[in-house]
């Protein structure tokens, strides 16, 4: 490596430090769990998955998109069992990228995975709104939506300095300084990330005014405050309920994983995903973060485009990026208790917001009204029901239009008064699910002499319709009617099928 490429992975590496750093507090915050659960996870992905990742741009740690898995599991498992599906999700992307299926994780319409942003976007917004003003969330949409009216009339009612009314001062300054940071004049400025710009100013303000606000709450040990899974609890580990929260959460990260590696590679020529050994290498980030009971990994878009943007070349400046975490809250953590909650419920606020690309509805509407339905269906599942009962919601309709638009059959009647003759095409595909539509059709012409079946734009006819038509054939073929079938096209349409010992049998 050329001390050119080093300068510019080493000065990237600070970079994304300062941006990683703000954003796994953040995630660790809304998940309701302690900040080293976000910290640690962060410094996994960026030492351990970034020396073995297939995509050596890509910087890994804690997702907002994982917030609603993580809240689930904690809801229904409790937080003992967290570490515990972790640790068994690591496994199953291990496996997968053992036996390189990791290029199924990208066979995912795209309106499923903004659907799910979408959702998340919506659920991280409402819920830290509340964090912002110093409030606790509700459990459930619906709760949250009632809740917040009165959660925002009192921040604003009565202006007398009351601890919701600072908190969410505080959050508002932090969500304009990171918009608004991008117009300031000075480049030099500039480069320090908007996130942590924020955090610094807010954290500064509420430390010189001494504000009355809720602040993260930090050991000046920061690893006696980690804990190891119970070695006693790993006997849960084959209890279904576990099983299936680990199985959501491979499909959830893996698929972000993947899809930011794709977007990546787009981003910048020295990248090239090996998406097997991507998702290996997530494997053992998660499987070591359930270990040490903290968040799940996966690859993170703003980070990684951080890396980017800051002349990133190779991997060693994610792996850097974990070194600097690791070095920080090792000597100085006692910074972190600076920090202002509603501060950072404000970045995550403002992420969530972020996540819902009313762009890309937009896009999906004009392409195509069914995957329209399909990104409704999965934001609407996930907000009234919970993150993989949505996700469902959202494969089982896709999986019903393409069903559908498989199964679409039209048949145009036309006649002819020149030729004495009615015109019958069939169009698209047809199986045995159409066969009482195409019986209709056909009986409806009982009394024409002369019927000649058009196959020139059929794309496919199983069995069950072609003995259909060889039956209805003949049984008219001794009456006085002409019937003209385009049996060579129809052969056409299903190649595999033993047409000669069909005709020898019947």
């Amino acid at each position: 490596m050329s001390f050119q490429v080093f300068k510019k992975d080493f000065l990237a590496s600070i970079i994304v430090f300062l941006v990683a750093l703000p954003l796994c507090i953040g995630v660790s915050v809304a998940c309701g769990l302690p900040i080293y659960t976000g910290i640690v996870s962060a410094i996994i992905g960026g030492i351990i998955v970034g020396w073995l990742s297939g995509s050596s741009l890509q910087v890994s740690g804690p997702a907002a998109g994982l917030i609603l898995v993580v809240v689930d599991i904690v809801h229904s498992l409790g937080v003992g069992k967290l570490g515990l599906v972790v640790f068994l999700a690591g496994i199953f992307q291990i496996l997968f990228g053992v036996f390189s299926l990791g290029k199924w994780f990208r066979a995912i319409s795209p309106a499923i995975i903004e659907g799910m942003l979408s959702g998340i976007g919506i659920t991280i917004f409402l819920t830290q709104f509340h964090v912002m003003l110093d409030s606790t969330p509700k459990n459930g949409f619906i709760a949250n939506i009632q809740d917040l009216l009165q959660v925002l009339y009192n921040a604003v009612f009565p202006l007398d300095g009351s601890q919701h009314h600072i908190a969410g001062s505080i959050g508002l300054l932090t969500i304009f300084i990171i918009m608004s940071w991008k117009f300031i004049p000075i480049k030099k400025i500039r480069t320090i990330p908007s996130a942590l710009a924020a955090i610094i100013i807010a954290s500064s303000v509420v430390f010189f005014f001494d504000l009355p606000i809720k602040h993260i709450n930090v050991s000046y040990d920061f690893w006696s405050d980690v804990h190891f899974v119970d070695i006693h609890i790993l006997k849960s580990l084959f209890e279904w309920p576990v099983i299936m929260n680990a199985l959501m959460m491979t499909f959830v990260a893996s698929a972000e994983t993947l899809l930011t590696s794709t977007a990546i590679d787009k981003l910048s020529p020295l990248s090239k995903t090996d998406y097997n050994k991507e998702v290996f290498a997530q494997g053992i980030g998660n499987s070591l973060s359930g270990l040490f009971g903290a968040l799940p990994v996966t690859g993170v878009m703003v980070r990684s485009a951080a890396n980017i943007d800051a002349g990133a070349q190779t991997r060693l400046s994610t792996i850097l990026h974990g070194v600097w975490i690791l070095i920080f809250v090792s000597f100085l953590p006692f910074v972190l208790g600076y920090i202002p909650t509603s501060s950072l419920a404000a970045i995550l606020v403002y992420t969530g917001i972020k996540l819902i690309k009313i762009e890309e509805a937009k896009f999906l509407y004009k392409i195509s009204r069914p995957e329209f339905a399909v990104y409704i269906i999965t934001v609407l599942g996930i907000l009234f029901t919970n993150l993989f009962e949505g996700i469902v919601l959202g494969f089982v309709s896709a999986i019903a239009f393409s069903v559908y638009k498989t199964l679409k059959l039209k048949i145009d009647i036309k006649k002819v008064p020149d030729e004495n003759k009615v015109v019958v095409k069939l169009s698209g595909n047809i199986t045995f699910v159409q066969l009482p539509y195409l019986i209709d059709i056909l009986e409806s012409l009982e009394d024409e002499p002369n019927i000649e079946l058009c196959a020139e734009k059929l794309y496919f006819i199983d069995h069950a319709c072609v003995d259909y038509i060889q039956g209805w054939e003949k049984e008219h073929a001794s009456e006085d009617k002409k019937i003209t079938i385009d049996w060579r096209t129809i052969r056409r349409t299903h190649p595999e099928f033993h047409w000669r010992e069909f005709e020898r049998k019947n």
